[in-house]
């Protein structure tokens, strides 16, 4: 049977699988009664938890499913009642806890930006509801089984990963939804501060930690009005907002402090990855970043034997903490019985699932649903495409010639060029194009006129030679399946500009001429040798290599896949210091060329057919 059969079988058979409170047992439970305790935590502080659960459940011990989060004020905004709600999983025996993040609400101490007093601070909350440790009043749940789970979307589902990387016993399963899993991956990418964006404008995470500093940060609970003045102070806000929007962002220990992923090692609790690959706030790749980094430590599905713990990747359609997959609430309810209740049968479901669900952008159709067991998902192979240009318009002795004069620009897993250039066009590194970096370019522009005056006239300078260039294959003659990040890497001539970037971006192009994104790629830089620190100033030609944010994307028979070259995406991104002109060399005999490697799913010898071999 194959193993989407056995999926579907399974989820058909899940709930007869599961053991659930009898209904009359159900009927006969009195409601669920809401404590509320205060957890002593790193410097004097303590943390505001709300349990809800079923008394009568006591006796049996009680699993914990806690959030941990910011948010709490936003449900109870005066300040005088509880955020406890209904559970699903009350009547099995899966207690329900929200707490406080460290400095905010009913919360004392100094909101940490995911840093290392909060990590602890967490770590103190989940101790509590295990009953290995007791409150301010001395009380110890010695209700609790000793299991505690957190769930949660955004910064509720950071705080997840963020005490699960501590490695703590007592935390047997996290569920991240839209989490971060690195600071550093959230505010910026290879150097590049992340700005808003033109697909879901109000999805952004630009305001943190501003909003945190000035706003979370500075609301209290009326039962414990010192959780407000026990944090009058400064708070370390200044230099949470100078590390998230310097414009020369080493990976500072600041940043290592709040990556997640570094040790992956240490990592005990099973983990259920759900992100949207629509996330325009906390974006997917903190997602794919996380279960790649576990993956090695992780249980191996092949075998019987469970040397780490079990972890999944559920990749959706969703924007940010929105979405689902097919599998979700079968999934989720399994996850939570195995790790909070230690239900056998609920493992063994669990056991037959597959690692990686991914629902794929499929441009005018359903999603495209793949399952695997690791990432990148199994018959992935690279594929490389040079970037080769043609001139339509002949003009003796100019290397470069000017915009808007017959450019074609195509991808072709052949380089074009292994000799001299008409005219005596080219240089040491073969043929040269260039564009114009003036700060100002955007991907609408150039996708709205991607070829500027030629033969695709715009209101207005557009993209060929004035903002950006423009490459393109032929028509595909099959699907083409994109799953995980394109790479551009070549060879460039920057004039000394500290700070320049390269933002380019990969599209669709349907048989109308129409452009969709589908990837999207940033690199300051002064960080073409890595985040560690700054390279320098680039000056002359260099080499770099962007990395494209991860994307499940199937460009369908009869389009094209097109690539934008450009220095700046205003929207998306703040801004590189203006380099002016500037210069790509497309190769020859005294280098490989500039080249973008696509990862592609189970693809053919080649995927359209005008262009060589791979």
């Amino acid at each position: 049977m194959t193993r989407l059969a056995r999926l579907a079988l399974l989820i058909a058979l899940i709930v007869g699988l599961l053991p659930a409170v009898p209904s009359g047992a159900a009927a006969r439970l009195t409601p669920p009664v809401t404590t509320v305790h205060y957890v002593p935590t790193v410097g004097d502080a303590v943390i505001r938890v709300e349990v809800t659960r079923h008394t009568e459940l006591d006796a049996a011990g009680q699993g914990v499913l806690l959030t941990y989060s910011p948010y709490n004020t936003l449900g109870d905004p005066t300040g005088t009642g509880t955020v406890s709600g209904a559970s699903p999983y009350l009547s099995m025996g899966i207690a329900r806890a929200h707490a406080d993040v460290l400095g905010t609400r009913g919360s004392t101490g100094c909101w940490d930006y995911g840093g290392a007093a909060e990590q602890q601070s967490g770590v103190d909350v989940v101790r509590f509801l295990a009953g290995e440790i007791a409150d301010t009043d001395g009380t110890v749940l010695d209700w609790s089984n000793g299991n505690v789970g957190m769930t949660g979307g955004s910064y509720n589902g950071t705080t997840a990963t963020m005490v699960a990387a501590t490695g703590l016993p007592a935390l047997k399963a996290v569920e991240p939804v839209a989490a971060i899993s690195h600071w550093y991956g959230y505010a910026f990418h290879d150097g590049v501060r992340y700005f808003l964006n033109s697909e879901v404008p109000t999805d952004e995470g630009f305001d943190t930690p501003l909003a945190f500093d000035h706003g979370f940060g500075d609301t209290f609970h009326t039962d414990n009005p010192e959780s407000l003045t026990a944090r009058a102070g400064e708070c370390g806000a200044i230099e949470h907002e100078m590390q998230a929007y310097s414009r020369n962002p080493d990976y500072t220990d600041f940043w290592k402090e709040r990556d997640y992923t570094l040790a992956p090692e240490k990592w005990t609790a099973a983990t259920l990855i759900r992100h949207g690959w629509n996330d325009y706030n906390v974006k997917q790749d903190e997602a794919v970043r996380l279960f790649t980094a576990l993956q090695p430590h992780a249980d191996d599905p092949a075998t019987a034997d469970r040397e780490g713990p079990q972890v999944f990747l559920r990749m959706t359609q969703g924007s940010h903490s929105t979405g689902t997959t097919p599998d979700h609430n079968n999934l989720v309810t399994a996850f939570w019985r195995a790790h909070l209740l230690d239900d056998a049968d609920a493992q063994a479901f669990l056991d037959d699932q597959p690692r990686v669900l991914t629902m794929g952008t499929v441009p005018g159709g359903q999603p495209k649903i793949t399952t695997g067991d690791s990432w990148p998902l199994e018959g992935t192979e690279t594929h490389s495409f040079f970037l080769n240009r043609t001139y339509e318009q002949d003009i003796p002795g100019v290397t470069v010639p000017g915009p808007g004069t017959g450019e074609v620009g195509e991808l072709s897993y052949e380089n074009r060029w292994d000799g001299p250039l008409p005219g005596g066009r080219g240089g040491f590194y073969g043929p040269t194009v260039g564009w114009l970096d003036t700060g100002l370019a955007t991907e609408e522009i150039s996708r709205n006129d991607p070829w500027s005056n030629d033969g695709n006239p715009g209101p207005g300078p557009g993209g060929q030679g004035y903002y950006s260039l423009a490459f393109q294959t032929g028509p595909l003659t099959e699907a083409a399946h994109i799953a995980g990040s394109a790479v551009l890497e070549g060879r460039f001539n920057f004039l000394p500009v500290a700070g320049a970037t390269l933002t380019p971006i990969l599209v669709d192009i349907d048989p109308s001429g129409t452009y969709r994104t589908i990837q999207r790629g940033f690199l300051n830089l002064d960080y073409r040798n890595g985040r560690e620190e700054r390279a320098g100033t680039p000056s002359g030609w260099i080499d770099a290599t962007v990395r494209f944010l991860p994307e499940d994307y199937t460009v369908p028979e009869g389009h094209r896949i097109g690539l934008l070259v450009q220095s700046s995406n205003t929207v998306w991104a703040l801004p590189g210091n203006p380099a002016g002109f500037v210069s790509m060399g497309l190769g020859g005999k005294d280098h490989p060329g500039t080249r973008l490697h696509l990862p592609l799913i189970n693809p053919s010898d080649r995927i359209h057919p005008d262009f060589g071999a791979p």
